[in-house]
């Protein structure tokens, strides 16, 4: 509706938003209080519908709300016919993928080397179209996964 691009555009429109988040977006710094300091970001308050769900989502596309707080991974944004505003001040930090485990579970070094050359595999783009499959299309975690290992010569 109003061409924007980035967090700065939005910032520009003067715009008052309610943002779709977790509720601790009213104080966590990298959301409503960074938003507002950033980028200028009118926030009349916050709806915590929780970061990413599709009830947050939901909220947008209806109008609920304007603004939804989700992740750079999230692949069914198109569904909602949401737009992804870049954050071009740099507000959030850059997230890296690292495999976590239970060290107790984690077993011996066979463990670490084979979550290494995943760690190495992985990439932002293949995550997001990871999560696309599961969430978007529901085909089962452990297919996805598998054929996954695979297209990477990892099974």
């Amino acid at each position: 509706k109003h061409d924007l691009k980035t967090l700065s555009d939005l910032g520009r429109s003067k715009e008052r938003v309610t943002i779709a988040a977790g509720d601790e977006c009213e104080t966590r710094p990298f959301c409503r209080p960074g938003l507002e300091k950033t980028y200028g970001i009118d926030v009349k308050g916050i709806d915590p519908k929780g970061v990413g769900t599709s009830q947050s989502k939901q909220a947008v596309k209806d109008g609920k709300d304007q603004l939804v707080l989700t992740t750079t991974t999230d692949a069914t944004l198109d569904q909602f016919g949401l737009v992804l505003l870049e954050d071009d001040k740099k507000l959030q930090n850059a997230d890296n993928i690292v495999p976590v485990v239970n060290a107790k579970d984690a077993g011996d070094k066979k463990v670490a080397d084979a979550l290494g050359k995943l760690t190495r595999a992985l990439t932002t783009e293949d995550l997001t179209e990871l999560n696309r499959k599961v969430d978007q299309d529901r085909e089962k975690p452990a297919d996805v996964a598998e054929e996954f290992l695979k297209s990477k010569g990892l099974a």
